[in-house]
């Protein structure tokens, strides 16, 4: 599957759970995600914690799941602390986060941190199980080159 069809995989499942707005820091990682919204509703924002508070925000004014979608390595970081509120809050905070391919984690590449497991038990990653009582984890590995079609 191509960089491009996996992104619109992934934009496609989380509409599916009620997604109808998307929160973007851009980056060269998450390229096909952003071609994969060209057709969403999109919010842009230079900083990863500002945009995830600001989709708790519309969580709490839409009553809807809100996804973030960043770039890899430090940006995604920066979505702790919003998905540890969103955790105790009860919010279904959506966190899409690109990522380096597998092969690159534990070798000093750089924004090659591990991010699988980064939020701990502060999100869930199995979008199957998903009880939007807790913010789901989406992380993306993506080769190169980004975009693909």
């Amino acid at each position: 599957m191509t960089n491009v069809a996996e992104a619109r995989r992934i934009v496609a499942a989380v509409r599916e759970l009620g997604v109808r707005d998307f929160c973007v820091c851009a980056g060269s990682r998450n390229a096909p995600l952003i071609a994969a919204l060209a057709a969403e509703r999109v919010t842009t924002f230079f900083d990863e914690r500002a945009a995830a508070f600001f989709a708790l925000g519309r969580i709490k004014r839409d009553g809807a799941p809100v996804a973030i979608v960043t770039t890899s390595g430090t940006a995604v970081a920066e979505l702790l602390p919003a998905s540890i509120e969103a955790y105790y809050s009860g919010l279904p905070l959506i966190l899409i986060t690109a990522d380096r391919p597998p092969r690159f984690r534990g070798t000093g590449a750089p924004q090659s941190i591990d991010q699988t497991a980064l939020f701990g038990p502060h999100a869930a990653t199995d979008i199957a199980q998903w009880n939007r009582a807790m913010p789901l984890h989406i992380n993306v590995a993506f080769e190169e080159p980004l975009i693909d079609e």
